[in-house]
């Protein structure tokens, strides 16, 4: 089984999501690929080469411009996947968790309470980073 990433957005307790075009803009490089029937791009990093397909929501997310969440199916180490990431952490309060190591990840400053509490009980306590590099999923 694969791993996962979720990134999602909350305000006072309620999914606010993303606006599509932003992050599109943030997690695309020179070579991108929409796979818009999936609601997915196909992102290749390079030196070293490597790919990670991030997806959007559905076929509609682009028409409607709201992304409800991101996940990246098979995350990489890539640095500048890494600090896309990070940029889109800066876009709220923005969460990253993993499907195999649930503690929530959250850019230094940001608000966890924004979260339902029921949400992060079932989560774990929040990790906090001050740098795209933290990201990288923790060992277990």
């Amino acid at each position: 089984m694969s791993t996962e990433a979720f990134i999602w957005n909350y305000r006072d307790g309620e999914p606010i999501g993303f606006d599509y075009a932003t992050v599109r803009e943030i997690l695309s490089t020179d070579q991108t690929e929409s796979l818009d029937q999936y609601g997915c791009l196909r992102v290749w990093f390079q030196e070293p080469d490597d790919v990670v397909d991030i997806y959007l929501g559905g076929k509609e997310t682009a028409e409607s411009g709201d992304v409800a969440g991101i996940v990246v199916a098979r995350p990489i180490r890539h640095p500048a996947f890494l600090e896309r990431l990070f940029q889109v952490l800066q876009l709220g309060d923005v969460m990253l968790f993993y499907s195999d190591e649930t503690t929530p990840v959250f850019r230094s400053g940001a608000d966890a309470g924004q979260y339902p509490a029921d949400l992060l009980a079932q989560l774990g306590e929040p990790r906090y980073v001050n740098a795209p590099e933290e990201l990288v999923q923790q060992e277990p």
